[in-house]
């Protein structure tokens, strides 16, 4: 099976690659979580930056809440996301939304160093 994510921890924060074309299928959702949670404890931060390119397709709202409350699987989680060409929808709205009344930050951004910046300044580590 070809790496469809890359997860690896860099100094201050955990760093999440995303391939081109990512499946975004229940196998992945549960691999990408897991090795995630792993990481995230074994390194004792709750800083991820997320980088790469975003799953390709639709979601359902149904999908976007899912995803949003998928997050809590790493409590007390700050996560950037800087995706290659992304623009705000009412999807990345809810799943910041959803996130946060998961207990979880999570915000979008267009610049590695501004997503980096927030993470820096607000998660404890």
């Amino acid at each position: 099976m070809r790496e469809v994510f890359n997860i690896e921890h860099r100094g201050d924060h955990i760093s999440v690659h995303i391939g081109k074309d990512a499946p975004v299928d229940d196998h992945w959702k549960a691999e990408y979580w897991t090795r995630l949670q792993a990481a995230c404890k074994e390194h004792d931060t709750r800083r991820i930056l997320v980088e790469g390119q975003a799953p390709p397709g639709e979601r359902t709202l149904e999908d976007v809440i899912e995803a949003g409350q998928r997050t809590a699987t790493v409590p007390h989680l700050w996560m950037a996301f800087c995706l290659d060409d992304w623009e705000p929808t009412v999807e990345s709205e809810l799943y910041e939304t959803v996130a946060a009344s998961q207990g979880v930050r999570v915000k979008f951004f267009t610049d590695r160093e501004h997503a980096l910046n927030w993470l820096r300044t607000n998660a404890a580590k």
